[in-house]
């Protein structure tokens, strides 16, 4: 299966629970967030892997993460099943804020 990653470079897996950017309120430009958990996997028709989003209710709503690799830049993963979410490899910094 594909892989995806947080804001830090580590894979997201099932289990996780999500620290996701909402939106930026227009009075003190404060940031809000929702938090997710990831409940599962799925695979598409034409063989695309993906992970099922769920709000932490666990209710039959839920949205997918395409597994291609990414880095999703308001994603961040704020604690995992086994609690090894922070010693799970990180990918290298890519693009324009990568330092050489």
């Amino acid at each position: 299966m594909g892989k995806i990653h947080d804001k830090t470079g580590r894979e997201i897996m099932v289990g996780d629970v999500l620290k996701v950017y909402h939106f930026t309120a227009a009075l003190r430009r404060k940031k809000h967030f929702m938090y997710k958990q990831v409940v599962g996997t799925r695979t598409f028709r034409d063989g695309t892997p993906c992970l099922e989003v769920s709000h932490l209710d666990l209710s039959n709503e839920h949205y997918v993460l395409v597994c291609d690799g990414a880095i999703l830049g308001d994603h961040e993963i704020i604690q995992s099943i086994d609690c090894k979410h922070e010693d799970r490899p990180r990918l290298a910094p890519q693009g324009d804020d990568a330092q050489s």
